[in-house]
C-alpha cells in the first residue's frame, strides 16, 4: 500500500465523528446491552456520575431523551438540573427485571428494566419509587443509548 493511500486514510478515519470511530463492530448481544444498562444505572447513581465524559460514554450524538430530540449537550444541560434539584440519588435495577430485545442482525437493541430509586432534595426532602426504564442502543451509534424513557410505576 503506498504511503499516499495510507496517509489518506489515517485522515479519513480522524474526520469521522467519535463515536463513528468506534471499535465496536460486532452485533450487540443481550449480555452486552444488559451490563450497560447496569453500567448506565451504577454512573448516575454516584453524585460525581454526570460528567461530559460519562454523557459521552453512554448516549449517541443524538438521542431521542424522553420524547425530545436531544444533542448529548442538552442531555448534560438536563441532568446535571436534575443532580442540583436532586443531590442525593441511588438507583438499583430489580434483579432479573432487565430484557433485551434485539432485531434479527443485532443492529438495534431495546433494553428495559425495573429501577428502584430513592432520592433527596437540596432540601431535604426524600422521595423513592420504582419505574419502567426504556433503553434503544444501536450498532452504528457504537452501541450508544440513541433513545431514553421512563414511567413511573410507584
Amino acid at each position: 500500500m503506498s504511503t499516499r493511500l495510507v496517509l489518506a486514510s489515517l485522515l479519513a478515519a480522524l474526520a469521522l465523528p467519535t463515536y463513528a470511530q468506534s471499535p465496536f463492530q460486532a452485533p450487540i448481544t443481550d449480555e452486552w446491552a444488559q451490563k450497560q444498562v447496569q453500567a448506565y444505572v451504577d454512573v448516575w447513581s454516584t453524585d460525581a456520575g454526570v460528567t461530559a465524559q460519562s454523557v459521552e460514554t453512554f448516549y449517541a450524538p443524538r438521542a431521542v431523551y424522553y420524547g425530545k430530540s436531544m444533542s448529548r449537550a442538552q442531555i448534560l444541560a438536563d441532568k446535571r438540573r436534575y443532580v442540583r434539584a436532586w443531590p442525593e440519588r441511588r438507583y438499583r435495577m430489580v434483579p432479573g427485571s432487565v430484557r433485551v430485545r434485539c432485531d434479527a442482525p443485532r443492529e438495534i437493541c431495546r433494553a428495559t428494566g425495573v429501577m428502584e430509586w430513592s432520592r433527596r432534595s437540596a432540601s431535604g426532602r426524600r422521595v423513592a419509587g420504582a419505574s419502567r426504564m426504556d433503553f434503544t442502543l444501536t450498532r452504528s451509534s457504537g452501541g450508544k443509548i440513541v433513545r431514553e424513557s421512563a414511567v413511573t410505576l410507584r
